[in-house]
């Protein structure tokens, strides 16, 4: 078993102090979850973002800006030692884009049908009516004791971030895992970082242009094929279609709740998207895809909007024993293209310094970060990821997908469409790596 980790807090821990002197570096940055805090910054928020608290002002003086070093500009480059050893001692990636130049991790095995937690379920989204107002927006006249309720640890707190993602990335094999080579999809090297802490992450060049355009071809084949006959009609290929499924559980069970999401979501069967999966997990240095929820594509018609919201879900499904623990990683890959001036960013409140950090859709990249890892100690969730989708301009010239993934603590039992399993998938990740 693995030796037990504890949560790094706001400052560094000994061991990654040492690490650092060790190899003779010099942070370029301070603050959250590594370093020193920086002064706060005065920021001026949305409108419609106030019914959320602002950040108090020692949780400010936790956030850092990305570093100058060009990598947060339009062309990416490769991350610096500093973000792998971030990523490596906030969120438990040790082996994250398999450890980055020269570092390569032979033999990455998929995990096999019985590891992904065999009769496990995951309870339905629940949590306290309050919580799930929280969450979409729908709290206006309670900032205080809203603010109260999200940072509350649960009666049974939840496992540190760390410690529970260093164990599970070692759990992903089995000796009786399918294994095959991810090392045939090359590391990632156009990083730029958006955000130090919390990591904020793009990655371009992630998926081909004929893969975005491929999820969402699918996507639209799948609704045009049930709008023109029933499921017994359906082809073994089309049967692989994805469902569409409505929102996810980021957004309450209430009347006002629904209506701050206007998109429209697709659930995949693994099986359909393995070049989603294969470079999702190349990417993170996972040893298997157990822990994914069901991979999603969302459209967003011109004009419709995600409001503000947290990915993380809520304390009592998060901790449930029989579930899968928290949301610890978002991954967004964007397929479509969007100018500044034709809306449909992604949008963090709280992380752009004078304003909000606005991450514009470019066709092939990928945005990634974590909602509850790192932030306030024992708190069930990183508040400062509090993000949204921006509304697509009415004469846009394109809509805006996105195909979607959320990385949980433990494997977990996908619930869409019918039949879905990660195990179905093993063959044609194995194709699609070579």
């Amino acid at each position: 078993m693995a030796q037990p980790l504890r949560l790094l807090t706001l400052h560094a821990s000994k061991s990654a102090a040492a690490k650092k002197k060790k190899k003779n570096k010099a942070s370029s940055t301070a603050g959250g979850g590594f370093g020193a805090p920086v002064s706060p910054r005065k920021q001026s928020k949305p409108k419609d973002a106030a019914v959320y608290p602002d950040l108090e002002p020692q949780v400010l003086q936790s956030l850092v800006p990305p570093p100058r070093d060009g990598t947060e500009e339009q062309s990416g480059g490769v991350l610096s030692e500093e973000m792998y050893d971030r990523l490596e001692e906030i969120y438990g990636l040790e082996k994250f884009n398999f450890g980055g130049e020269g570092a390569i991790y032979k033999s990455i095995g998929v995990a096999s049908a019985g590891s992904d937690g065999g009769d496990e379920k995951v309870e339905s989204a629940g949590g306290s009516t309050l919580f799930d107002d929280i969450l979409s927006g729908g709290a206006t006249s309670q900032s205080n004791s809203a603010l109260d309720d999200l940072l509350s640890s649960p009666s049974s707190p939840p496992a540190p971030i760390s410690l529970v993602a260093n164990e599970l990335l070692e759990s992903g094999t089995t000796q009786n895992s399918s294994s095959f080579d991810l090392n045939s999809i090359p590391p990632f090297q156009k990083f730029r970082v958006l955000h130090t802490d919390p990591m904020v992450l793009a990655v371009d060049d992630f998926f081909t242009m004929e893969e975005c355009d491929k999820y969402v071809r699918i996507s639209g084949d799948a609704e045009n094929n049930a709008q023109q006959r029933g499921d017994e009609d359906l082809t073994a290929e089309q049967n692989l279609q994805p469902m569409l499924i409505g929102q996810s559980q980021t957004v309450g069970k209430d009347s006002r709740s629904k209506a701050q999401r206007t998109s429209t979501t697709w659930f995949h069967h693994f099986e359909g998207v393995p070049e989603l999966m294969a470079k999702a997990s190349r990417l993170l240095g996972l040893e298997g895809i157990g822990r994914w929820e069901e991979p999603q594509t969302v459209r967003y018609r011109r004009g419709e909007r995600f409001t503000w919201h947290l990915d993380a879900l809520s304390p009592e499904e998060a901790t449930s024993s029989s579930g899968a623990g928290q949301r610890v990683a978002t991954l967004l890959v964007y397929l479509t293209d969007l100018s500044d001036e034709e809306g449909g960013a992604t949008m963090f409140r709280d992380l752009g310094g004078d304003g909000p950090l606005k991450v514009r859709p470019k066709k092939g990249s990928a945005l990634l970060f974590f909602p509850a890892a790192g932030g306030i100690p024992n708190a069930p969730f990183d508040i400062r990821t509090l993000h949204c989708g921006e509304a697509v301009a009415k004469d846009a010239a394109n809509e805006k997908w996105i195909a979607q993934l959320w990385l949980r603590q433990r494997d977990y039992k996908p619930t869409a469409p019918a039949g879905n399993e990660h195990a179905n998938a093993f063959d044609a990740i194995g194709k699609y790596c070579g």
